[in-house]
Protein backbone atom coordinates (compact mmCIF):
# COMPACT_ATOMS: atom_id res chain seq x y z
CA UNK A 1 0.00 0.00 0.00
CA UNK A 2 1.45 2.90 -0.88
CA UNK A 3 1.44 6.10 1.32
CA UNK A 4 0.09 9.86 0.06
CA UNK A 5 3.80 10.82 -0.49
CA UNK A 6 4.71 8.08 -2.24
CA UNK A 7 1.87 8.33 -4.63
CA UNK A 8 2.59 11.92 -5.18
CA UNK A 9 6.13 10.57 -6.17
CA UNK A 10 4.63 7.75 -8.51
CA UNK A 11 2.60 10.40 -10.48
CA UNK A 12 5.99 12.66 -11.07
CA UNK A 13 7.99 9.64 -12.26
CA UNK A 14 5.23 8.07 -14.19
CA UNK A 15 3.86 11.66 -15.67
CA UNK A 16 7.21 13.81 -15.61
CA UNK A 17 10.35 11.18 -15.35
CA UNK A 18 11.40 13.15 -12.05
CA UNK A 19 11.07 13.45 -8.31
CA UNK A 20 8.80 16.12 -7.30
CA UNK A 21 10.21 19.58 -6.95
CA UNK A 22 10.26 20.68 -3.47
CA UNK A 23 7.70 23.43 -4.16
CA UNK A 24 5.41 21.24 -5.62
CA UNK A 25 5.95 18.29 -3.26
CA UNK A 26 5.44 20.73 -0.49
CA UNK A 27 2.09 21.93 -2.35
CA UNK A 28 0.65 18.12 -2.72
CA UNK A 29 1.40 17.25 0.44
CA UNK A 30 -0.17 20.19 2.10
CA UNK A 31 -3.38 19.88 -0.21
CA UNK A 32 -3.61 15.90 0.63
CA UNK A 33 -2.75 16.82 4.07
CA UNK A 34 -5.70 19.47 4.59
CA UNK A 35 -8.13 16.70 3.39
CA UNK A 36 -9.13 18.93 0.04
CA UNK A 37 -7.66 16.20 -2.16
CA UNK A 38 -7.34 12.55 -2.71
CA UNK A 39 -4.33 10.81 -4.95
CA UNK A 40 -6.53 10.46 -7.71
CA UNK A 41 -7.25 14.14 -7.73
CA UNK A 42 -3.93 14.67 -7.79
CA UNK A 43 -3.05 12.44 -10.63
CA UNK A 44 -5.99 14.49 -12.39
CA UNK A 45 -4.78 17.78 -11.92
CA UNK A 46 -1.04 17.10 -13.30
CA UNK A 47 -2.40 15.13 -16.30
CA UNK A 48 -3.76 18.63 -17.43
CA UNK A 49 -0.37 20.05 -16.73
CA UNK A 50 1.30 21.28 -19.95
CA UNK A 51 4.84 19.73 -18.81
CA UNK A 52 2.69 16.28 -19.29
CA UNK A 53 0.58 17.35 -22.33
CA UNK A 54 4.11 17.97 -23.86
CA UNK A 55 5.29 14.55 -22.20
CA UNK A 56 2.51 13.06 -23.96
CA UNK A 57 3.06 13.79 -27.41
CA UNK A 58 6.79 11.70 -27.17
CA UNK A 59 5.51 9.03 -25.25
CA UNK A 60 2.51 8.52 -27.81
CA UNK A 61 5.53 9.05 -30.82
CA UNK A 62 7.49 5.93 -29.76
CA UNK A 63 7.01 3.25 -31.57
CA UNK A 64 5.22 -0.35 -30.91
CA UNK A 65 3.39 1.12 -27.70
CA UNK A 66 6.78 2.09 -26.22
CA UNK A 67 5.32 4.42 -24.12
CA UNK A 68 4.35 1.13 -21.47
CA UNK A 69 7.77 0.36 -21.44
CA UNK A 70 8.62 3.93 -20.53
CA UNK A 71 5.99 3.90 -17.71
CA UNK A 72 7.21 0.78 -16.49
CA UNK A 73 10.70 2.54 -16.68
CA UNK A 74 9.70 5.34 -14.83
CA UNK A 75 7.64 3.20 -12.18
CA UNK A 76 9.95 -0.04 -11.73
CA UNK A 77 13.61 0.66 -13.30
CA UNK A 78 12.28 -1.98 -15.56
CA UNK A 79 11.17 -3.21 -19.31
CA UNK A 80 7.42 -4.02 -19.49
CA UNK A 81 6.96 -7.91 -20.46
CA UNK A 82 5.69 -7.96 -24.21
CA UNK A 83 2.04 -9.26 -23.04
CA UNK A 84 2.26 -5.91 -20.78
CA UNK A 85 2.72 -4.12 -23.56
CA UNK A 86 0.10 -5.65 -25.64
CA UNK A 87 -2.25 -5.22 -23.20
CA UNK A 88 -1.84 -1.63 -21.77
CA UNK A 89 -1.61 -0.87 -25.61
CA UNK A 90 -4.78 -2.66 -26.07
CA UNK A 91 -6.53 -0.77 -23.34
CA UNK A 92 -5.58 3.24 -24.40
CA UNK A 93 -6.40 2.06 -28.25
CA UNK A 94 -9.78 1.57 -27.08
CA UNK A 95 -10.30 4.70 -25.65
CA UNK A 96 -9.17 4.31 -21.90
CA UNK A 97 -8.29 7.01 -20.34
CA UNK A 98 -4.77 8.14 -19.03
CA UNK A 99 -6.03 8.28 -15.63
CA UNK A 100 -7.14 5.29 -15.75
CA UNK A 101 -4.20 3.62 -17.33
CA UNK A 102 -1.92 4.95 -14.82
CA UNK A 103 -3.83 3.86 -11.84
CA UNK A 104 -4.67 0.47 -13.13
CA UNK A 105 -0.82 -0.40 -13.80
CA UNK A 106 0.04 0.99 -10.32
CA UNK A 107 -3.13 -1.42 -9.09
CA UNK A 108 -1.96 -4.49 -10.64
CA UNK A 109 1.81 -4.34 -9.68
CA UNK A 110 3.36 -7.40 -8.76
CA UNK A 111 4.97 -7.64 -5.43
CA UNK A 112 8.37 -7.21 -6.68
CA UNK A 113 7.31 -4.13 -9.09
CA UNK A 114 6.04 -2.45 -5.64
CA UNK A 115 9.32 -3.31 -4.19
CA UNK A 116 10.80 -1.57 -6.93
CA UNK A 117 8.23 1.56 -6.66
CA UNK A 118 8.94 1.84 -2.68
CA UNK A 119 12.47 1.98 -3.30
CA UNK A 120 11.80 4.20 -6.69
CA UNK A 121 9.50 6.54 -4.77
CA UNK A 122 11.61 6.46 -1.21
CA UNK A 123 15.05 7.46 -3.39
CA UNK A 124 12.98 10.21 -5.06
CA UNK A 125 11.51 11.44 -1.80
CA UNK A 126 14.55 11.50 0.07
CA UNK A 127 16.39 14.22 -3.08
CA UNK A 128 12.76 16.14 -3.35
CA UNK A 129 13.61 16.75 0.80
CA UNK A 130 17.45 17.50 0.56
CA UNK A 131 17.15 19.72 -2.28
CA UNK A 132 16.52 23.51 -2.48
CA UNK A 133 13.98 24.70 -5.16
CA UNK A 134 17.08 26.77 -6.59
CA UNK A 135 19.86 23.50 -7.17
CA UNK A 136 16.31 20.85 -7.94
CA UNK A 137 17.68 19.27 -10.94
CA UNK A 138 14.83 17.52 -13.12
CA UNK A 139 17.19 15.13 -14.34
CA UNK A 140 18.88 13.66 -11.44
CA UNK A 141 19.36 9.67 -11.65
CA UNK A 142 17.27 8.16 -8.82
CA UNK A 143 18.38 4.58 -10.10
CA UNK A 144 21.58 3.10 -11.31
CA UNK A 145 21.95 0.90 -14.23
CA UNK A 146 23.45 -2.14 -12.26
CA UNK A 147 27.23 -2.16 -11.12
CA UNK A 148 30.08 -0.87 -11.70
CA UNK A 149 32.61 -3.44 -13.57
CA UNK A 150 35.99 -3.70 -12.32
CA UNK A 151 37.23 -1.65 -15.20
CA UNK A 152 34.31 0.70 -15.17
CA UNK A 153 35.37 0.96 -10.86
CA UNK A 154 39.04 1.15 -11.55
CA UNK A 155 37.99 4.49 -14.45
CA UNK A 156 35.75 5.96 -11.49
CA UNK A 157 38.46 5.69 -8.96
CA UNK A 158 41.03 7.50 -11.19
CA UNK A 159 38.26 9.69 -12.40
CA UNK A 160 38.02 10.73 -8.93
CA UNK A 161 41.91 11.17 -8.04
CA UNK A 162 42.30 13.43 -10.91
CA UNK A 163 38.74 15.44 -10.52
CA UNK A 164 39.77 16.01 -6.84
CA UNK A 165 42.75 17.60 -5.21
CA UNK A 166 41.12 16.41 -1.65
CA UNK A 167 41.17 12.14 -2.62
CA UNK A 168 44.70 10.47 -3.39
CA UNK A 169 44.71 7.11 -4.68
CA UNK A 170 46.75 4.37 -4.02
CA UNK A 171 47.11 0.65 -5.26
CA UNK A 172 47.88 -1.24 -2.01
CA UNK A 173 48.22 -4.57 -3.73
CA UNK A 174 46.59 -7.03 -6.41
CA UNK A 175 44.42 -9.81 -6.23
CA UNK A 176 45.82 -13.35 -7.10
CA UNK A 177 44.64 -12.93 -10.82
CA UNK A 178 46.66 -9.39 -11.11
CA UNK A 179 43.71 -6.81 -10.72
CA UNK A 180 44.92 -4.07 -8.84
CA UNK A 181 43.45 -3.41 -4.87
CA UNK A 182 43.21 0.50 -4.31
CA UNK A 183 43.03 2.41 -1.21
CA UNK A 184 41.35 5.99 -1.87
CA UNK A 185 41.77 8.56 0.89
CA UNK A 186 39.95 11.71 1.79
CA UNK A 187 40.62 14.21 4.48
CA UNK A 188 42.60 15.73 7.06
CA UNK A 189 40.72 15.15 10.25
CA UNK A 190 42.27 13.60 13.86
CA UNK A 191 40.13 10.85 14.39
CA UNK A 192 40.16 8.09 10.89
CA UNK A 193 37.21 5.44 9.60
CA UNK A 194 38.39 2.81 6.99
CA UNK A 195 35.65 0.93 4.96
CA UNK A 196 36.35 -1.99 3.39
CA UNK A 197 34.03 -3.34 0.92
CA UNK A 198 33.06 -6.72 -1.30
CA UNK A 199 35.40 -9.30 0.84
CA UNK A 200 32.69 -11.47 -0.99
CA UNK A 201 32.94 -11.22 -4.50
CA UNK A 202 29.07 -11.45 -5.00
CA UNK A 203 27.96 -8.59 -2.77
CA UNK A 204 28.61 -5.69 -4.46
CA UNK A 205 26.28 -2.88 -2.80
CA UNK A 206 28.32 -1.73 -0.45
CA UNK A 207 31.04 -0.90 -3.24
CA UNK A 208 28.80 0.86 -4.95
CA UNK A 209 27.42 3.48 -1.42
CA UNK A 210 31.28 3.39 -0.72
CA UNK A 211 32.04 5.08 -4.02
CA UNK A 212 29.20 7.76 -3.97
CA UNK A 213 30.15 8.58 -0.34
CA UNK A 214 34.16 9.35 -1.55
CA UNK A 215 32.84 11.52 -4.48
CA UNK A 216 30.77 13.52 -1.70
CA UNK A 217 33.04 13.76 1.09
CA UNK A 218 35.94 14.48 -1.70
CA UNK A 219 33.32 17.64 -3.07
CA UNK A 220 33.37 21.22 -2.25
CA UNK A 221 29.61 21.15 -0.15
CA UNK A 222 29.80 22.77 2.89
CA UNK A 223 29.26 19.63 4.78
CA UNK A 224 32.19 17.93 2.68
CA UNK A 225 34.16 20.63 3.38
CA UNK A 226 33.78 20.42 7.49
CA UNK A 227 33.69 16.76 7.72
CA UNK A 228 37.33 16.76 6.20
CA UNK A 229 38.68 18.86 9.06
CA UNK A 230 37.56 16.36 11.43
CA UNK A 231 38.16 12.69 9.70
CA UNK A 232 40.27 10.72 7.60
CA UNK A 233 38.63 8.29 5.89
CA UNK A 234 40.13 5.52 3.50
CA UNK A 235 38.26 3.16 1.88
CA UNK A 236 39.38 -0.23 0.11
CA UNK A 237 36.57 -0.71 -2.50
CA UNK A 238 35.74 -4.32 -3.84
CA UNK A 239 38.61 -6.03 -2.46
CA UNK A 240 37.95 -9.73 -4.48
CA UNK A 241 37.36 -8.13 -7.68
CA UNK A 242 38.42 -11.45 -8.91
CA UNK A 243 35.02 -13.32 -7.44
CA UNK A 244 33.34 -10.65 -8.58
CA UNK A 245 34.52 -11.00 -12.41
CA UNK A 246 33.13 -14.57 -11.83
CA UNK A 247 29.99 -13.41 -10.51
CA UNK A 248 29.41 -11.15 -14.00
CA UNK A 249 30.27 -14.07 -15.75
CA UNK A 250 28.11 -16.46 -14.13
CA UNK A 251 25.00 -13.83 -14.74
CA UNK A 252 25.99 -12.76 -18.21
CA UNK A 253 25.48 -16.92 -18.63
CA UNK A 254 29.80 -17.03 -19.80
CA UNK A 255 30.42 -19.60 -17.25
CA UNK A 256 28.59 -22.87 -15.68
CA UNK A 257 27.55 -22.77 -12.14
CA UNK A 258 28.70 -25.94 -11.74
CA UNK A 259 32.13 -26.27 -12.96
CA UNK A 260 32.58 -22.40 -11.88
CA UNK A 261 34.45 -21.49 -8.30
CA UNK A 262 31.71 -19.97 -6.11
CA UNK A 263 32.25 -16.24 -6.46
CA UNK A 264 32.02 -15.58 -2.83
CA UNK A 265 35.52 -16.72 -2.77
CA UNK A 266 39.08 -15.52 -4.20
CA UNK A 267 40.63 -17.50 -7.10
CA UNK A 268 42.38 -19.70 -4.15
CA UNK A 269 39.05 -20.31 -3.34
CA UNK A 270 39.50 -18.77 0.30
CA UNK A 271 36.82 -16.77 2.25
CA UNK A 272 38.43 -13.66 2.71
CA UNK A 273 36.60 -13.31 5.82
CA UNK A 274 37.59 -15.79 7.52
CA UNK A 275 41.36 -15.15 7.13
CA UNK A 276 41.80 -12.46 10.08
CA UNK A 277 43.46 -14.39 13.13
CA UNK A 278 46.58 -13.43 13.16
CA UNK A 279 47.36 -15.87 15.62
CA UNK A 280 47.41 -17.86 12.77
CA UNK A 281 49.82 -17.63 9.55
CA UNK A 282 48.47 -15.85 6.46
CA UNK A 283 49.80 -17.21 3.26
CA UNK A 284 49.62 -14.23 1.38
CA UNK A 285 50.28 -15.75 -2.19
CA UNK A 286 46.63 -17.38 -1.64
CA UNK A 287 45.27 -14.66 -0.23
CA UNK A 288 46.87 -11.18 -1.40
CA UNK A 289 43.28 -9.31 -0.77
CA UNK A 290 43.80 -9.95 2.94
CA UNK A 291 47.45 -9.05 3.27
CA UNK A 292 46.34 -5.87 1.19
CA UNK A 293 44.27 -4.70 3.92
CA UNK A 294 46.65 -5.31 6.75
CA UNK A 295 49.12 -3.65 5.28
CA UNK A 296 46.55 -0.73 4.79
CA UNK A 297 45.03 -0.91 8.18
CA UNK A 298 48.69 -1.20 9.86
CA UNK A 299 50.09 1.95 8.29
CA UNK A 300 46.39 3.95 8.84
CA UNK A 301 45.43 2.90 12.04
CA UNK A 302 41.69 4.28 11.82
CA UNK A 303 39.46 4.60 14.90
CA UNK A 304 36.82 2.49 13.30
CA UNK A 305 36.15 0.31 10.60
CA UNK A 306 33.25 -0.61 8.54
CA UNK A 307 33.24 -4.04 6.83
CA UNK A 308 30.25 -3.99 4.23
CA UNK A 309 28.66 -7.24 2.87
CA UNK A 310 25.18 -8.25 1.34
CA UNK A 311 22.62 -10.86 3.23
CA UNK A 312 19.73 -12.90 2.44
CA UNK A 313 16.07 -11.52 2.82
CA UNK A 314 14.74 -11.52 6.50
CA UNK A 315 11.42 -10.76 7.75
CA UNK A 316 10.94 -8.56 10.96
CA UNK A 317 8.26 -9.25 13.64
CA UNK A 318 6.03 -7.03 11.42
CA UNK A 319 6.35 -9.27 8.34
CA UNK A 320 8.59 -6.16 6.65
CA UNK A 321 11.57 -6.89 4.81
CA UNK A 322 14.73 -5.89 6.63
CA UNK A 323 17.67 -3.85 4.98
CA UNK A 324 20.06 -4.20 6.80
CA UNK A 325 21.96 -5.90 9.89
CA UNK A 326 25.08 -4.70 12.03
CA UNK A 327 26.86 -6.45 14.30
CA UNK A 328 30.20 -5.32 16.61
CA UNK A 329 33.09 -7.60 17.86
CA UNK A 330 31.54 -11.04 19.72
CA UNK A 331 34.96 -12.22 20.50
CA UNK A 332 34.87 -12.83 24.65
CA UNK A 333 38.89 -11.83 24.26
CA UNK A 334 38.10 -8.39 22.24
CA UNK A 335 38.87 -5.73 24.36
CA UNK A 336 35.39 -4.22 25.81
CA UNK A 337 36.61 -0.58 25.17
CA UNK A 338 36.74 -1.76 21.22
CA UNK A 339 33.52 -3.75 21.55
CA UNK A 340 31.99 -0.34 23.12
CA UNK A 341 32.92 1.89 20.07
CA UNK A 342 31.69 -0.37 17.66
CA UNK A 343 28.58 -0.57 19.01
CA UNK A 344 28.51 3.29 19.37
CA UNK A 345 29.22 3.25 15.42
CA UNK A 346 25.87 1.01 14.97
CA UNK A 347 23.77 3.82 16.93
CA UNK A 348 25.44 6.72 14.42
CA UNK A 349 24.83 4.36 11.31
CA UNK A 350 21.48 4.32 12.76
CA UNK A 351 21.00 8.11 13.22
CA UNK A 352 21.98 8.49 9.74
CA UNK A 353 19.68 6.64 8.32
CA UNK A 354 16.93 8.76 10.03
CA UNK A 355 16.11 10.99 7.45
CA UNK A 356 15.61 8.23 4.94
CA UNK A 357 12.08 6.77 5.18
CA UNK A 358 13.21 3.13 3.90
CA UNK A 359 13.82 -0.23 5.15
CA UNK A 360 14.73 -1.35 8.46
CA UNK A 361 17.30 -2.40 10.73
CA UNK A 362 18.52 -5.60 12.49
CA UNK A 363 20.82 -6.99 14.59
CA UNK A 364 22.99 -9.40 12.77
CA UNK A 365 23.36 -13.14 15.27
CA UNK A 366 27.19 -13.40 13.90
CA UNK A 367 29.28 -15.98 15.50
CA UNK A 368 32.49 -15.64 17.89
CA UNK A 369 35.55 -17.00 15.59
CA UNK A 370 38.46 -15.04 15.80
CA UNK A 371 39.39 -15.49 12.26
CA UNK A 372 35.75 -13.47 10.89
CA UNK A 373 36.78 -9.97 10.34
CA UNK A 374 34.94 -8.61 12.73
CA UNK A 375 36.78 -10.27 15.63
CA UNK A 376 39.95 -10.85 13.86
CA UNK A 377 40.74 -7.26 13.71
CA UNK A 378 38.77 -6.35 16.83
CA UNK A 379 41.10 -8.90 18.41
CA UNK A 380 44.10 -6.74 17.03
CA UNK A 381 42.98 -3.73 18.70
CA UNK A 382 40.62 -2.17 15.92
CA UNK A 383 36.81 -1.38 16.21
CA UNK A 384 35.11 -3.20 13.56
CA UNK A 385 30.89 -2.54 12.50
CA UNK A 386 30.12 -5.34 10.25
CA UNK A 387 27.15 -3.86 7.84
CA UNK A 388 25.00 -6.62 6.05
CA UNK A 389 22.56 -5.37 3.46
CA UNK A 390 19.68 -6.80 1.60
CA UNK A 391 20.48 -8.56 -1.71
CA UNK A 392 22.45 -11.78 -1.30
CA UNK A 393 19.54 -14.50 -2.38
CA UNK A 394 18.99 -12.56 -5.62
CA UNK A 395 22.69 -11.68 -6.23
CA UNK A 396 23.04 -15.64 -6.40
CA UNK A 397 20.20 -16.47 -7.95
CA UNK A 398 21.09 -14.57 -10.76
CA UNK A 399 24.17 -16.08 -11.01
CA UNK A 400 23.28 -19.91 -10.24
CA UNK A 401 19.88 -19.95 -11.72
CA UNK A 402 19.59 -17.18 -14.45
CA UNK A 403 16.87 -15.19 -11.81
CA UNK A 404 15.90 -12.36 -14.80
CA UNK A 405 14.56 -10.15 -11.46
CA UNK A 406 15.57 -6.38 -12.32
CA UNK A 407 16.87 -5.46 -9.01
CA UNK A 408 18.34 -1.30 -10.02
CA UNK A 409 15.63 -0.01 -7.90
CA UNK A 410 16.07 -1.79 -4.77
CA UNK A 411 19.67 -1.93 -5.14
CA UNK A 412 20.33 1.88 -6.00
CA UNK A 413 17.98 2.19 -2.63
CA UNK A 414 20.31 0.15 -0.71
CA UNK A 415 22.72 1.98 -2.16
CA UNK A 416 21.77 5.28 -0.47
CA UNK A 417 21.06 3.55 2.69
CA UNK A 418 24.71 2.33 2.44
CA UNK A 419 25.72 5.93 1.87
CA UNK A 420 23.56 7.37 4.79
CA UNK A 421 24.77 5.16 7.39
CA UNK A 422 28.89 5.92 6.37
CA UNK A 423 27.82 9.09 6.39
CA UNK A 424 26.28 8.73 9.55
CA UNK A 425 28.92 7.47 11.15
CA UNK A 426 31.98 9.75 10.04
CA UNK A 427 30.05 12.48 11.03
CA UNK A 428 29.50 10.73 14.73
CA UNK A 429 33.37 10.03 14.93
CA UNK A 430 34.05 13.24 13.54
CA UNK A 431 31.96 15.62 16.09
CA UNK A 432 33.11 13.95 19.83
CA UNK A 433 34.34 10.11 18.87
CA UNK A 434 31.36 8.79 19.56
CA UNK A 435 31.19 10.09 22.87
CA UNK A 436 27.96 11.40 22.60
CA UNK A 437 26.37 7.69 22.45
CA UNK A 438 25.59 5.23 25.15
CA UNK A 439 27.25 1.92 23.57
CA UNK A 440 23.96 0.21 25.61
CA UNK A 441 21.63 1.63 23.63
CA UNK A 442 23.19 -0.76 20.68
CA UNK A 443 21.27 -3.66 22.71
CA UNK A 444 18.25 -2.45 21.67
CA UNK A 445 18.31 -2.98 18.11
CA UNK A 446 16.00 -5.68 17.24
CA UNK A 447 17.70 -8.81 16.47
CA UNK A 448 16.86 -10.50 12.59
CA UNK A 449 13.93 -11.89 12.06
CA UNK A 450 13.80 -15.45 10.42
CA UNK A 451 14.92 -16.13 6.71
CA UNK A 452 12.42 -16.20 4.01
CA UNK A 453 14.05 -17.74 0.63
CA UNK A 454 13.31 -15.70 -2.38
CA UNK A 455 10.52 -18.58 -3.80
CA UNK A 456 8.50 -18.37 -0.61
CA UNK A 457 8.56 -14.06 -1.07
CA UNK A 458 7.72 -14.57 -4.56
CA UNK A 459 6.67 -18.03 -5.73
CA UNK A 460 3.51 -17.00 -6.54
CA UNK A 461 4.23 -14.20 -8.82
CA UNK A 462 4.06 -15.17 -12.20
CA UNK A 463 5.38 -13.32 -15.35
CA UNK A 464 2.52 -11.73 -16.36
CA UNK A 465 -0.59 -12.22 -13.94
CA UNK A 466 -2.59 -9.08 -14.83
CA UNK A 467 -6.34 -10.67 -14.91
CA UNK A 468 -8.01 -8.96 -17.77
CA UNK A 469 -11.55 -10.36 -15.84
CA UNK A 470 -11.03 -8.46 -12.97
CA UNK A 471 -11.42 -5.01 -15.20
CA UNK A 472 -14.74 -5.92 -16.64
CA UNK A 473 -17.49 -3.62 -17.89
CA UNK A 474 -18.67 -2.04 -14.43
CA UNK A 475 -15.12 -1.80 -12.88
CA UNK A 476 -13.58 -0.37 -15.71
CA UNK A 477 -16.49 2.23 -16.12
CA UNK A 478 -16.34 3.00 -12.57
CA UNK A 479 -12.72 3.61 -12.96
CA UNK A 480 -13.45 5.60 -16.12
CA UNK A 481 -15.67 7.97 -14.54
CA UNK A 482 -14.16 11.90 -15.33
CA UNK A 483 -12.67 13.30 -11.91
CA UNK A 484 -14.74 16.20 -10.47
CA UNK A 485 -12.13 19.17 -10.71
CA UNK A 486 -11.85 20.66 -7.19
CA UNK A 487 -11.84 24.65 -6.63
CA UNK A 488 -8.43 25.37 -5.05
CA UNK A 489 -7.22 28.48 -3.72
CA UNK A 490 -4.44 29.82 -5.64
CA UNK A 491 -4.51 28.15 -8.04
CA UNK A 492 -5.66 29.73 -11.07
CA UNK A 493 -5.69 26.98 -13.82
CA UNK A 494 -5.50 23.22 -14.47
CA UNK A 495 -1.67 23.79 -15.75
CA UNK A 496 -0.44 24.34 -12.26
CA UNK A 497 2.58 26.15 -13.69
CA UNK A 498 2.68 28.29 -10.84
CA UNK A 499 3.71 25.09 -8.56
CA UNK A 500 6.61 24.15 -11.00
CA UNK A 501 4.18 21.06 -12.04
CA UNK A 502 4.06 22.35 -15.84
Amino acid sequence: MLTPTQYIQSYYLALFGRAADPAGLAYWQEQMDAGALESQDVLFYMLQSDEFVAGRQALSALPGNGWVNEIYQRLFARDAEQAAVDYWGAQADSGVSDQVLIESILASASKTDLEALDAYTSVAQFYSQNVSDENYDADQPLVQDGFRSNEQLYADLQALDARFDTLSLTQAGESIEGRPLFAASVGDGPRKLMIVTQQHGDEPVGTEAAMHFLEWLSGDSEGAIALREQVSVTVMPRVNPDGFARWEQLVAGELDPETTLDPRRNAADIDLNRTWDSSQPLDATQAPETAAIRAVLAAFQPDMLLDYHNQNNYLNAAGELETQSVLWPTNENVAPGITATAQQAALALAQGLEAFDYGYLSLFPGGDAADIGRNGIGLDGTPVLLVEQRGLEEFELKALEGLTLDFDAVASALTLEGVLGMLGIARALGLDGFAGLDPALALQIPERGERTPFEELYGEEIEWAFDVASMGTPAMAAMNEPVTPLMLTGVADTSMADYQVA
